[in-house]
């Protein structure tokens, strides 16, 4: 019901850098942001969000442009946008691992009915969920970036997850008449 408005979104800190990279003001974010996980913790009012964390960070949808489907990687805020529109765009400018999912991204993505413009995190494809134990109990786990994400195997949403081809997490929208000019 409510939006933030802001530049592009091309990285997202860590808490624990923000003591580092921010100096005061980052200490302070980040200790306030702590406060509000203590104080949701502790039943009271508190604003927590999650920051997953996978790999590459993935933009895709509708180019002002020409109204033709895309997707991108973080070219897409250049001075002349980087996106693709078929894997023979995706083949001539990446390769390997980051190749595979961008077409992966392109193949499934198409058919959402994206309109604005997403960026998102690259979670898993073919391949990337494994069933392991951790503790004694069967987990669905994927580790796209630094982290490892555990679902337990017997839920519906280890089946949901099972079903489906790629996971992306979605996080932020931009709207705008041309890439360059998008908030």
């Amino acid at each position: 019901s409510s939006f933030i408005a802001e530049q592009k979104n091309t990285h997202m800190t860590h808490i624990e850098d923000k003591v580092i990279y921010g100096g005061v003001k980052g200490t302070r974010d980040a200790i306030m942001a702590l406060r509000s996980l203590r104080d949701m913790l502790g039943g009271g009012d508190g604003n927590v969000s999650v920051k997953w964390d996978g790999a590459p960070a993935i933009f895709c949808g509708t180019d002002p442009r020409d109204g033709r489907f895309f997707v991108a990687k973080k070219g897409i805020f250049n001075a002349t946008p980087k996106v693709y529109k078929s894997d023979a765009d995706i083949d001539a400018d990446t390769s390997g691992d980051l190749a595979d999912k961008l077409k992966l991204a392109l193949k499934y993505c198409a058919d959402l009915g994206i309109k604005d413009v997403i960026q998102g995190d690259f979670l898993y494809g073919p391949g990337d969920l494994k069933t392991k134990k951790i503790k004694g109990k069967a987990y669905l786990t994927f580790h796209p970036n630094t982290i490892v994400y555990a679902i337990p195997a017997s839920t519906p949403m280890a089946k949901q997850v099972k079903a489906t081809k790629i996971g992306i997490v979605w996080h932020t929208t931009y709207k705008g008449k041309s890439f360059e000019t998008m908030k």
